[in-house]
């Protein structure tokens, strides 16, 4: 009725945004981006990748402060960086993933449960890598999944690693060279190799979101 005063609803909405994932030839050698320029029609090649939204590139790695004792790794891998501007590595191309209904906020939230998600201790070059947190984070967002050819190299490789778990240590000749220190590779040197190729060029970790003045 006339005069009489209502109250306006305010409805709260968020206008999607996009959601990208850059990719990158590992390292910055270029060897890798050739490796991959021949790798890439075969749909696979090792590329490193991160997820940017609302203006920053989320990734997650094998990454350690200075001052951190590397035999006593704590806290999370992931980090963020500018956009296609990841320090140690290539920058190749750059994929629409479409948009997110999530506002920055929500955003927000999701990274910190992700940070405890995924942990620095818990990095494995095969089987849980920066291609397997934007694989996460993708489908949190709500956009999908990311291509086959960026994670299929690792995914190969696991299972690869699977199969040679199974079959070791079967017979008197692979127990020598693969479990007591023989001419084979054992495990752990494997793992010090993995993590050496890593260090050598990890982002910086002064870009983490605990770090992050939001």
């Amino acid at each position: 009725p006339e005069g009489s005063s209502t109250p306006k609803q305010t409805l709260s909405y968020y206008v999607p945004v996009p959601v990208t994932l850059h990719v990158y030839d590992v390292g910055a050698s270029g060897t890798v981006s050739l490796v991959n320029r021949l790798l890439r029609p075969l749909g696979t090649g090792l590329f490193h990748c991160g997820v940017e939204v609302y203006g920053w590139e989320w990734s997650y790695s094998f990454v350690i402060s200075d001052d951190e004792d590397e035999t006593e790794c704590e806290g999370t891998g992931v980090f963020c960086c500018r956009p296609q501007c990841c320090e140690g590595h290539s920058y190749a191309m750059s994929v629409p993933m479409g948009r997110s209904s999530m506002s920055e906020d929500e955003v927000l939230c999701l990274l910190h449960l992700l940070e405890k998600e995924w942990q620095v201790r818990d990095y494995d070059i095969l089987k849980r890598n920066c291609c397997h947190f934007c694989q996460e984070m993708c489908l949190r967002l709500g956009v999908g999944n990311i291509p086959n050819w960026v994670r299929n190299m690792a995914e190969a490789g696991a299972n690869l690693e699977r199969t040679a778990e199974l079959n070791c240590c079967r017979t008197e000749e692979l127990m020598v060279q693969c479990c007591s220190g023989g001419n084979g590779f054992t495990q752990g040197r494997v793992d010090e190799v993995v993590v050496d190729r890593v260090r050598n060029s990890p982002p910086s970790p002064k870009e983490r979101l605990w770090e992050l003045k939001l």
